[in-house]
């Protein structure tokens, strides 16, 4: 037998049963106490200057002479040199029951860490919901509460959300908060935290200068930029574009319910320059758009339907912008004069 490989094996918990059962036989015999020799009792004994285990060694030999009460402890032993071979085979069998007892606690504590282990990983499983340009979707989380995700969007979150209600937002989402005063409900959305106990808010990442826009419609949240103290709270129809380098902290009045007309299917544009127009219909239609010549610096408003073609959105958009439009597919040319 490989007692070493056999032993770190045993140790490691990597042995199947009947295997660690036969190797347990195997200490208890005779051909045990050849293996378990200098080299056995220098490795125990290295691992207790170690430190690396805290076993009381002066109760472990009142254990031992309890069956031999000829026999004292190391540092007392003041045995005849005549009992030099019956002292050795005392010594065999006290390094078998050190081993054999360590094993164990190894076998044992090793199978304990890799269930537990088992278990966090079970708990810490996450799930993630992703919408690519063109979509949008609404997922219902296991406490009940609602996620409106937005095109080219995607959440995060735990698999055992009701006692762990944190999420990680890239994009848009608009969200209905079910009230469990007992797990607050978190949304890190670059480096802005929102915290809500029951609720209706949208957080936005799709503004300019990686800022996060969060719009309360009602109840109440917190703002706070992650891994500071200071926050905001924001009350229905007030909005907060933050970001996390912001040396203050603001909020101000707005119409909340336009911010979530693209939860309704309604694409709405309040006083869009072209480049925010553009990434819109992009995100909405799923659509690649290329400009040609030189735009004016102007700005644009409309609402419009889920029904609403693109092309109609474009033709109406091109009238307050000034341009003219080529489709190819999901390909998209404006051409300014």
């Amino acid at each position: 037998m490989d007692f070493k490989n056999k032993y770190r094996e045993f140790s490691e918990g990597k042995l199947s049963q009947s295997e660690a059962k036969e190797f347990l036989e195997f200490l208890e015999s005779k051909e045990a106490e050849v293996l378990l020799s200098a080299e056995i009792i220098q490795l125990w004994s290295d691992t207790i200057k170690a430190g690396d285990l805290s076993i009381d060694t002066n109760e472990l030999w009142k254990k031992i002479n309890q069956k031999r009460n000829v026999y004292t402890l190391p540092s007392q032993q003041k045995e005849p040199k005549l009992k030099k071979a019956s002292n050795l085979t005392w010594l065999r069998a006290a390094v078998v029951f050190v081993v054999l007892g360590l094993a164990t606690l190894f076998y044992i504590q090793d199978r304990q860490v890799k269930n537990h282990s088992l278990e966090l990983a079970i708990e810490d499983t996450m799930i993630t919901n992703t919408n690519k340009k063109g979509e949008k979707t609404k997922v219902t989380l296991e406490d009940g509460s609602v996620v409106y995700l937005n095109s080219q969007s995607s959440i995060t979150y735990s698999k055992n959300f009701k006692a762990n209600r944190s999420i990680q937002l890239e994009g848009e989402a608009f969200f209905e908060v079910v009230k469990d005063p007992d797990h607050p409900f978190v949304v890190d959305a670059k480096g802005i935290v929102t915290t809500a106990l029951g609720t209706s808010f949208n957080i936005s990442t799709f503004k300019k200068d990686q800022k996060v826009a969060v719009t309360l419609l009602t109840g109440k949240v917190k703002l706070n930029q992650s891994g500071k103290e200071a926050y905001i709270e924001l009350n229905p129809g007030e909005e907060s574009l933050l970001s996390p380098d912001l040396p203050e902290m603001e909020k101000y009045k707005v119409k909340s319910a336009d911010k979530i007309l693209w939860t309704q299917g309604i694409l709405s544009f309040d006083e869009a320059t072209l480049d925010e127009m553009v990434e819109i219909l992009q995100r909405w239609y799923g659509v690649t758009i290329k400009i040609n010549g030189q735009p004016q610096a102007l700005n644009a408003s409309g609402v419009f339907d889920n029904q609403e073609s693109l092309r109609n959105v474009l033709n109406v958009m091109g009238k307050t912008l000034e341009f003219e439009f080529v489709m190819d597919g999901q390909k998209i040319t404006l051409n300014f004069n």
